[in-house]
């Protein structure tokens, strides 16, 4: 057990994976050190995660990455306490959140799974519109009632039973700047062209109307241009991973050329277990 736990959070299992994330894991794992237990994935080993990880937890393992779904997956299987906390290595638990989730586990009549609200960081700044708040996560699990969805990407948690919602946020702190964000959204562009590669075959047309549209969804319609700046690159940014994932699903199905999933893990985050930021 966790020393720094008490006996209410005792039967609290915390689940992370991470790859390269020696710059996340200890402000990430400080924030949930509240818990009975605390459960490692990493799937790299060229710095110091593991070894930061392990100042908090004896329970750190290495699975070289195959998947969002799966690592998280492997994870839960992990875990050993009636409740999971699921929370990636760019993520904090709020003191708020703390909090909520002391009153589920006092409760006798809780519910099966909660969404939380995450809050995404870009820049600095806390982003508001453009679908990415309150963008809720389904991530406290009765671990015996819990199941991770089968996606490659914009993976997330399953219950068989009740859902609540709790008010304390996650703090996600995606990409610091504009190039990773770009490197990351190449490596998640191929997943969901993975994923529709045997659905209807793409056009032209697609390629001169879903991009824009995307840009419009995002920028007028979910009001991103009220985050200023932040809001007006967010929107280009997804527009333009519609269109590169159009590049490769064009690549898969006209050419069948499939470069499989990336060697090495993109770091966790936004949609990433599903969601605005990932």
């Amino acid at each position: 057990m966790n020393p720094a736990a008490d006996s209410v959070f005792a039967q609290l299992s915390v689940s992370v994976i991470a790859g390269s994330e020696e710059h996340n894991i200890r402000d990430c794992l400080a924030s949930a050190a509240f818990a009975g237990e605390i459960i490692v994935v990493c799937s790299q080993r060229d710095d110091a995660t593991m070894v930061i990880a392990r100042e908090f937890t004896d329970k750190v393992l290495f699975r070289p990455f195959d998947g969002f779904a799966s690592q998280k997956a492997f994870a839960l299987a992990q875990c050993t306490r009636d409740w999971v906390l699921s929370i990636d290595a760019d993520e904090r638990v709020s003191d708020e959140l703390r909090e909520d989730i002391r009153t589920v586990l006092l409760t006798s009549a809780a519910q099966d799974g909660y969404y939380i609200p995450r809050r995404n960081h870009f820049h600095g700044r806390w982003i508001r519109y453009g679908g990415w708040y309150p963008d809720l996560q389904l991530r406290l699990l009765r671990r015996e009632r819990a199941r991770v969805t089968t996606r490659l990407v914009h993976e997330g948690f399953e219950v068989n039973g009740s859902r609540g919602e709790l008010r304390g946020h996650l703090l996600h702190y995606t990409l610091p700047r504009v190039r990773h964000m770009l490197k990351k959204n190449l490596d998640y562009a191929l997943f969901e062209a993975r994923e529709k590669r045997n659905r209807r075959r793409i056009t032209v047309l697609d390629f001169l109307l879903r991009p824009p549209l995307e840009f419009l969804k995002k920028y007028l319609f979910q009001r991103a241009f009220l985050d200023g700046w932040e809001g007006f690159i967010i929107s280009v940014i997804h527009a333009a991973n519609k269109r590169q994932m159009l590049i490769y699903l064009w690549e898969m199905q006209y050419r069948g050329v499939d470069e499989g999933i990336p060697k090495e893990s993109p770091p966790p985050g936004q949609e990433s277990s599903g969601g605005a930021g990932a």
